[in-house]
């Protein structure tokens, strides 16, 4: 497995689990979160799990690789550039939804959840589709 394809799957594990929690609470246990505070800190304890997540798998990541470079050939920009742009339209179709269809019925944190939905669904197709090109025989575009 390369390093650029564990980066993506350390990026898909760290994210998903705690974003799915998240949701999972603001969507079925609303009650559980009465307050601004309450909403914010929860908020604030999954992006923090998910970046420690992130950082202490890099560092494992880094310290199995002791000292090699990390080198990213054609194949490796192709497949990151496919992925970005196949994000960037989920990303744009979100955009469109939370910033310009749901202000005229919802507000408040409605918005707030169903921006970083967007942003976490556009990341995850990112990284899967990364995971995706690194096992399939298509070389280029």
């Amino acid at each position: 497995m390369s390093s650029l394809e564990k980066r993506a799957l350390l990026a898909l594990w760290s994210m998903c689990p705690v974003y799915c929690v998240y949701f999972v609470i603001q969507i079925g246990l609303p009650y559980l979160q009465p307050t601004m505070l309450e909403r914010i800190g929860c908020l604030a304890v999954v992006a923090s799990i998910h970046a420690m997540a992130y950082v202490v798998g890099l560092l494992v990541i880094k310290r199995h690789e002791a000292g090699e470079p990390l080198l990213e050939d054609e194949r490796d920009r192709a497949i990151d550039g496919r992925a970005t742009r196949t994000a960037y339209f989920v990303m744009l179709t979100g955009l469109i939804v939370v910033g310009m269809v749901m202000p005229f019925n919802n507000n408040g944190w409605k918005l707030v959840n169903s921006a970083l939905l967007f942003i976490v669904l556009a990341e995850t197709v990112r990284y899967a589709l990364i995971l995706i090109g690194y096992r399939s025989p298509r070389l280029a575009h």
